[in-house]
């Protein structure tokens, strides 16, 4: 490195950390202090979030309620997540959750990646609760080396009721689908 350019970064480096410590050092009065504009990624994640609630909270069964929850059953097969997959089931009102809560255990330990694809046929309201007929298809990778990717694909029907976690799961058919 040439002694030019040594001494220009020695300058630039001396000036950005005098500046550093004199701005530390000068207290600046309240009402000129500068709040540093929101990150646009944190606004949206909060509007996701925010919608995601404001979706499971509503008393009516709607299509974006079905698509919100079957999202997350995607979102967490998909993303290897068992517990946010779960998440999209009522584990008070769904009969046999024990035993599907196993099922999906030994799931994820057979294999190792999951791709999901859904599409809703129809919704329809039964009472109190929320019924989605869907065209769903998966995709299970072995975690046995050399082992063939598994695809099922199937309708599925689910039940959904709103309950004090708001719009979740409390059965669907056929029940060896995910298993």
């Amino acid at each position: 490195m040439s002694k030019n350019r040594l001494f220009a970064l020695v300058l630039f480096f001396s000036f950005v950390f005098g500046a550093a410590a004199a701005a530390q050092d000068t207290p600046v009065p309240q009402d000129q202090q500068q709040v540093p504009p929101a990150d646009n990624k944190d606004k949206k994640k909060d509007k996701k979030k925010n919608k995601g609630q404001d979706v499971l909270n509503t008393d009516v069964f709607t299509d974006d309620v079905a698509r919100y929850v079957l999202g997350e059953i995607r979102d967490g097969l998909e993303g290897h997540l068992q517990r946010l997959m779960l998440s999209a089931f009522d584990d008070d009102k769904m009969p046999g959750y024990l035993q599907f809560e196993d099922q999906i255990q030994a799931m994820f330990d057979n294999y190792s990646e999951f791709r999901v694809h859904f599409r809703i046929l129809q919704t329809t309201i039964e009472g109190p609760k929320g019924v989605v007929l869907v065209s769903f298809e998966l995709e299970e990778i072995p975690k046995t080396q050399g082992a063939q990717p598994q695809r099922k694909s199937s309708q599925v029907r689910f039940e959904l009721e709103r309950g004090r976690r708001g719009w979740r799961v409390v059965d669907f058919s056929p029940r060896g689908f995910f298993s």
